[in-house]
């Protein structure tokens, strides 16, 4: 449900590049190889895997977001654990080097977070990202909609949506399969008003988790993969950082694949 929100007169475009310029950060440190060289490039491909990281889940206290990717690096110990208090500058270090997001981008993303939903100063907390209609949005792929007149939306998992997804999808889910998705949970809002910035966030959500969850060789997020990374909000089995770094270019290009089938299917209805 919308909370009445006045919105930046900005553009779709305008909000991923928003303020590059907000935030000056310095990313990723050269890491040493250790005895092991196999059991290095391990680690260095998937540093979840070392002790220091190991999953461990939201302990009493502790506060998440509506986004499975930021929920992920806490479960993880790659932002502070608890969720809270968390710097601009450690969240654009591990979306660069655990999702090998451009930094430009990295800091697009943070800088628009900060300016909406945190303090540049005091840092943020995860929670704070479920304020209502700022970047928190209805129709979200496997988080319930916000309940009339809240301030914040949930940001536990609605295990239904996500068991329908994986039973709907038991071949995996493309750009086409998220589309549909993504209508059909529209339509389940309802009718509503919305603006260009909170679109181009939903399908850009759905760009940015078939870029990074595709499966090597294929066009398809497997449901094993949606069941660890959006249910259980740790990196799949099948998780490595990319090899490619993600631009904004890429995310707009698969967002524009996205927006395109919606409309489609939208006019087949």
């Amino acid at each position: 449900m919308h909370m009445p929100f006045s919105l930046p007169a900005f553009t779709a475009h305008d909000f991923f590049k928003i303020s590059t310029a907000v935030l000056s950060v310095s990313v990723f440190s050269n890491s040493s190889w250790g005895p092991s060289q196999n059991i290095t490039l391990e680690v260095e491909r998937r540093p979840w895997t070392s002790p220091e990281h190991a999953f461990i889940a939201p302990q009493e206290g502790d506060v998440r977001s509506p986004c499975p990717g930021l929920n992920a690096l806490a479960n993880h110990g790659f932002i502070n654990r608890s969720g809270r208090d968390i710097s601009a500058s450690s969240l654009v270090s591990s979306l660069t080097s655990i999702y090998h997001l451009s930094t430009p981008l990295a800091s697009d993303f943070v800088s628009v977070g900060f300016l909406w939903c945190g303090n540049l100063l005091t840092g943020i907390s995860l929670d704070a990202l479920a304020a209502h209609n700022k970047i928190e949005h209805d129709a979200s792929l496997v988080h319930d909609d916000a309940p009339p007149g809240a301030q914040f939306a949930p940001t536990g998992v609605d295990w239904e949506l996500l068991d329908d997804l994986v039973t709907r999808y038991s071949a995996g889910m493309g750009i086409h399969s998220l589309a549909e998705v993504r209508v059909q949970r529209e339509g389940m809002v309802g009718p509503r008003e919305s603006d260009p910035v909170h679109e181009e966030i939903g399908h850009g959500e759905a760009a940015m988790a078939w870029l990074l969850m595709k499966e090597d060789g294929t066009d398809r997020i497997s449901t094993q993969t949606l069941k660890e990374w959006l249910g259980h909000e740790t990196f799949p089995e099948m998780y490595t950082i990319p090899d490619e770094e993600i631009t904004l270019g890429t995310v707009l290009n698969v967002s524009a694949q996205i927006r395109k089938a919606m409309n489609t299917l939208k006019h087949r209805l």
